[in-house]
């Protein structure tokens, strides 16, 4: 898969708790030159869209160019699905620094 270095895509990875914190990470992000996405923010009806729930989210992360991960979510699932892919998986603060690993 071709990396976006111009406007990299990067999957935000925090716990679910965390509003506060994941939007002060996308700001972050956007304002970084990043493209961001999250975790559906979705109330399923049922079983199957649950499951089409996580396995967007799963997709969005494996076809990142970088998971970035809040403190609590390093070792999410997207984040360690996404890394058996070769994503790069970063903190929050390493990706602002333009670690790109």
């Amino acid at each position: 898969m071709t990396r976006n270095t111009t406007y990299p895509r990067a999957y935000l990875a925090g716990p679910a708790l965390a509003a506060a914190d994941l939007g002060r990470a996308l700001v972050a992000l956007i304002a970084a030159g990043y493209l961001v996405t999250s975790a559906t923010d979705a109330d399923p009806a049922d079983a199957d869209g649950l499951v089409a729930d996580v396995a967007a989210d799963m997709d969005a992360a494996r076809t990142a160019d970088v998971v970035v991960t809040l403190p609590g979510a390093e070792d999410s699932p997207e984040a360690v699905y996404a890394a058996l892919f070769g994503v790069p998986v970063l903190s929050l603060g390493d990706a602002l620094a333009g670690v790109t690993r």
